[in-house]
C-alpha cells in the first residue's frame, strides 16, 4: 500500500493540531433501565446529589448518553484526567465537543472497523 493513500499518514511536528472525530452508535432496548442506570451514574458523578436532583438532572436521551460516558471516562474530566498524564509526553489536550444525533439514516455496524460508505460524521439534514 502506498503510504500517500493513507489518511492521517503526516509525520508529527511541533506545532501540528489534531483532532479526533469519533462516533458511537447506540440502540436502546430498554428506555426506563437505560434512565435509571444514567441516574444512577449522575450520582456516582455527583455524589452530594441526591436522587430528586440526579431525576431532575437527567431527563432525556442526550442527558442519559453523555452522564454515562462522562461516569465511565469517556468523556468529561475524567477522560481529561486521563489525558493530561501525557503532556510529559509532548501531547497537550486541547478543547473537546460532543453531540448526540438521533435516527441516524446511516447506522454504523457493531465493532470497531466498519466500511466507510461516504462521511460516517456528516450530520443527518434538517427536516
Amino acid at each position: 500500500m502506498n503510504h500517500d493513500d493513507i489518511a492521517g499518514d503526516e509525520p508529527l511536528a511541533d506545532g501540528m493540531h489534531i483532532a479526533v472525530r469519533v462516533r458511537r452508535d447506540f440502540t436502546v432496548t430498554g428506555a426506563d433501565r437505560l434512565l435509571a442506570a444514567a441516574r444512577a451514574a449522575y450520582a456516582q458523578v455527583n455524589p452530594r446529589a441526591t436522587a430528586h436532583e440526579a431525576e431532575a438532572a437527567v431527563t432525556s436521551a442526550a442527558d442519559a448518553i453523555f452522564i454515562i460516558l462522562e461516569s465511565d471516562g469517556l468523556l468529561g474530566h475524567p477522560a481529561d484526567r486521563a489525558l493530561a498524564v501525557h503532556v510529559g509526553h509532548g501531547l497537550e489536550p486541547g478543547g473537546w465537543r460532543a453531540q448526540v444525533t438521533f435516527n441516524e439514516s446511516h447506522r454504523l455496524p457493531a465493532g470497531p472497523c466498519c466500511a466507510e460508505d461516504g462521511d460516517v460524521f456528516a450530520l443527518p439534514a434538517d427536516t
